[in-house]
Parts: structure tokens; C-alpha cells; sequence
């Protein structure tokens, strides 16, 4: 088994994060699991993906885990997501901006649905890749582009790189798990006035 690691990012990472990326790498090195790390700096997300995808397949890994650099995880997040043996399974996390709502989405044709569980692995039908893993096979089943902005007509909004994946993995028969047991922080900012 060999894992990689793929962080998109704009300039800077989070203090949280970066502290859980060290406990990360330091818990895989103690388990004897092979990984490697993949940043790539960039303020479109979907090429960021896709260039670190590319990157990473090129080391042959048995799974990629996706951690964005504004989400707090638990150190032991690869071998807790592992265990489930799934395709793509991520964990939920909220929102950065009230009003504070889940990222994991059941119903592809109405986004107020979303997953609410709090324990127990659940299928959906997308979720935000702020904390995924991935098998590297699935990117051989789907078609290019992995990952792409979309525009809808009908609400006049663009939906993210990341519910393009799931969507595209639905329409190839891969499932999209959530594992509601694992608690993740969505770090975010915030002005205060006097």
C-alpha cells in the first residue's frame, strides 16, 4: 500500500492544519506506510486538482487522500478512512460561512438535502474533497476532465470542482461514501468590529 498525499493551497496553509500534517506524516512514518507529499499553489482549484492528480499517479500510489489546507483532521485520518475499503470515501465538515451547513449532499437534484448523520458510514451522492481518499484506480474509470467548474442555468451559480467529481464517479458507477463518525473543523476567518 502506498498513499499520496494531495494539498491544494492558495498562498498560505492554516497553523491547525499544518500541525495535523506533521502528526500525520510522523503516524504514517511510525506504521510503515509508504505515502509521499504533493503541494501545488494555485487559486484555481480545479487545475490545482487536476496537475496534482497527474502528480501523484505518476508515483503509482494505491490511494490518494485529498486534505484541503483549511481543514483540521485527526492524525489518523488515512488508516480510520482505509478500514472501509471503498472507492472514495471522505469525512463531513461544515461550511466556512454561516449559515453553517453540512458539505455532503444526498440528492443531486436538490442541494438543500444533506447529510445530517452523526455517526455510521453513509452513501451520498457528492461531498466537499476537503478530506477524501481515494482508490487510484478511479481515476483510470473516469473520463478527463476530473475535475471541472460547472454552470448551472436554472440557479445561475457554478457548482465546485469537487461535486463535479462525485457527480461524474455517480455516472460511472462509483459509489461516494461518508464516514459521519470522524468530527472535522472547516477553519475559518472572521472580522470582529468594536
Amino acid at each position: 500500500m502506498k498513499l499520496s498525499i494531495c494539498i491544494p493551497a492558495r498562498d498560505t496553509v492554516h497553523t491547525l492544519f499544518a500541525k495535523q500534517l506533521a502528526l500525520l506524516t510522523s503516524r504514517l512514518t511510525e506504521k510503515s506506510i509508504e505515502y509521499d507529499l504533493h503541494f501545488i499553489i494555485g487559486s484555481v482549484i480545479a487545475d490545482s486538482r487536476t496537475s496534482l492528480a497527474k502528480e501523484a499517479l505518476n508515483t503509482n500510489p494505491s490511494h490518494i487522500l485529498w486534505l484541503d489546507s483549511d481543514i483540521h483532521f485527526p492524525h489518523n485520518i488515512f488508516e480510520r478512512l482505509v478500514l472501509h475499503d471503498k472507492d472514495i470515501v471522505a469525512a463531513n465538515y461544515s461550511t466556512r460561512y454561516s449559515p453553517y451547513r453540512s458539505v455532503a449532499f444526498i440528492d443531486p437534484n436538490d442541494t438543500n438535502k444533506r447529510l445530517e448523520h452523526k455517526s455510521g458510514l453513509h452513501k451520498v451522492w457528492g461531498v466537499g474533497m476537503g478530506c477524501m481518499l481515494t482508490k487510484s484506480t478511479v481515476y483510470n474509470d473516469l473520463p478527463k476532465p476530473w475535475f471541472k467548474h460547472e454552470y448551472n442555468k436554472d440557479t445561475d451559480t457554478f457548482s465546485g470542482e469537487d461535486m463535479y467529481f462525485c457527480n461524474q464517479a455517480m455516472h460511472h458507477g462509483i459509489d461516494v461514501w461518508i464516514d459521519a463518525d470522524i468530527v472535522l473543523a472547516h477553519i475559518g476567518t472572521k472580522a470582529h468590529l468594536l
